[in-house]
């Protein structure tokens, strides 16, 4: 996963990922701070050796799952009935949901809180 960290006119720090893990950059520059970091990252370390199975965090916009290997980040907003869509249109959700492994996310972690503290 790529991403980068900025600050925006306001001087406030934002993430942004690419494409198909954009959720992510949203959810870190939300929900994310040097305290939720430092947490997450003990989880992981936790689920990494056999400590817990999987974890579940809700968010106020998404909710955060954690297996062994993987992450998966889904937005709230996610649940649209297709039926609402006109005939051949699609609904486009990338921003809405992505997934990583534990290694990415921890990495992805580490370097947000580095550079929010900075």
């Amino acid at each position: 996963m790529d991403f980068e960290f900025f600050r925006d006119l306001n001087g406030a720090c934002r993430a942004r990922c690419s494409m198909g893990h954009e959720a992510f950059g949203q959810w870190l520059t939300d929900e994310v701070s040097p305290a939720e970091a430092d947490a997450l990252l003990g989880v992981i370390a936790e689920l990494e050796g056999g400590l817990r199975e999987e974890y579940r965090k809700v968010y106020a916009e998404f909710t955060l799952l954690l297996g062994k290997d993987e992450a998966e980040l889904a937005a709230h907003t996610l649940a649209f009935s297709g039926d609402e869509l006109e005939e051949g249109m699609a609904y486009y959700d990338d921003e809405l949901f992505a997934g990583c492994g534990l290694d990415d996310l921890a990495r992805v972690l580490e370097q947000w809180r580095a550079f929010i503290q900075a």
